[in-house]
């Protein structure tokens, strides 16, 4: 048992060695990762930090100045996981504060550098509290992040966070209400207590590592899965999560539903004459009218090209074609400008209604089919069933 509580120099080299593998991961895959900005690199310094430090405890005997070395190299570690995980979470705090804090950190330990039990005290005491509120910091921006909601290992890691919080916190108040036991040259002996501390600090790098990449996997995947249900370029539903998406709305409504065709009139002619970029900004204000003059619980889908389709809650059959037509009128009243040119927008609308027993599938085939015969027979007009109704 002794030979293992006095073995706490090998616990700080390993976590040593671990940390700077942990970096080297962290540094290695950042590629793989360039949704979570540079929250990787800044992680990576941060852990590497941590285990620099730790080394420096294990070579105190060795080297006069390591034990200052070491905190500054800690106290800097923390920083720096606070700082990346406001970039892991979405909200960066700004850089130059923080070097500024770490330059101050730094100063103030290399003045208490003397090898007595006085000094290191103080150290011990600068340096806790210098952790705990660079770490308090990290748990509270993992804590207002809306990914702490959806993801596990954004719970996990404000957890792990917390945790080592509240053992700093728990560490200060053992130290400083129960007196610390220090060597004249300000050297702790060993002891379970803090065997207990080296192994449960010793895993951090190597948490930290895990739970970061398990966070920048998260983001990753929900950044596929929002680009596999949202259209690109307006940022509407896409045609694939229509398919998901629709027929849940259908088998759930509480009311009618009324799925609209929509089919810009003569957009391949503002692409000729304008070019494609002019054509990609007019789909981006047709989409925001859409947004506008439907309801707020309408699927609205880029269905393709120049297509857009959406399924909207109707208080009656007898209302479908009202809200078509009151949509292809606030369209056509808003025409898009490019430049000081008013480029004048008009469509063709084709009105399908959900009744018991239909599909999606069957409602766009309607649908669209009665677009077809509304641009066919003159433009800008709804069509809510098989005889044409004029707009």
């Amino acid at each position: 048992m002794n030979s293992f509580l006095a073995d706490i120099p090998t616990l700080y080299l390993m976590t040593g060695f671990s940390s700077a593998a942990g970096a080297a991961i962290l540094l290695v895959l950042r590629s793989d990762h360039a949704g979570v900005g540079r929250s990787m690199p800044i992680f990576a310094a941060g852990i590497f930090a941590m285990g620099m430090g730790f080394m420096c405890f294990a070579l105190r005997d060795h080297w006069a100045f390591a034990v200052t070395l070491g905190y500054v190299a800690l106290g800097i570690s923390a920083l720096l996981v606070w700082l990346g995980t406001t970039h892991l979470f979405g909200r960066p705090a700004p850089p130059w504060p923080a070097a500024a804090l770490a330059l101050a950190y730094a100063a103030v330990m290399a003045t208490l550098h003397e090898a007595n039990a006085h000094r290191a005290i103080e150290r011990i005491g600068l340096s806790s509290l210098f952790t705990l509120v660079c770490l308090g910091l990290a748990t509270h921006a993992t804590h207002r992040s809306t990914l702490v909601r959806t993801l596990r290992s954004a719970w996990l890691m404000r957890a792990l966070l917390a945790s080592f919080c509240a053992v700093i916190a728990l560490r200060m108040a053992l130290f400083f209400t129960q007196g610390i036991s220090l060597n004249a040259d300000g050297s702790a002996p060993p002891g379970a207590l803090r065997t207990l501390f080296a192994m449960m600090f010793g895993s951090l790098p190597f948490a930290l590592t895990v739970l970061v990449l398990s966070v920048a996997n998260g983001r990753l995947s929900a950044s596929l899965r929002q680009l596999a249900v949202t259209d690109e370029l307006t940022g509407l539903v896409s045609r694939r999560s229509l398919h998901e998406s629709g027929p849940r709305m259908l088998a759930q409504a509480q009311e009618c539903i009324a799925l609209l065709m929509i089919d810009l009139d003569d957009f391949k002619t503002v692409n000729d004459r304008h070019g494609h970029s002019v054509g990609d900004e007019m789909l981006r204000h047709v989409a925001r009218l859409l947004r506008s003059a439907l309801r707020p619980d309408s699927l609205i889908v880029r269905y393709g090209g120049d297509e857009f389709c959406a399924l909207v809650p109707v208080p009656g059959e007898a209302a479908a074609f009202g809200v078509a037509e009151r949509l292809r009128a606030t369209i056509e009243a808003v025409p898009f400008s490019h430049g000081s040119l008013p480029l004048p927008i008009t469509m063709s609308i084709g009105v399908s209604i959900h009744r018991p027993g239909r599909t999606l599938r069957e409602m766009l085939d309607e649908a669209d089919r009665r677009a077809y015969r509304a641009k066919s027979q003159g433009r800008n007009r709804v069509v809510a069933d098989d005889s044409l109704v004029a707009a």
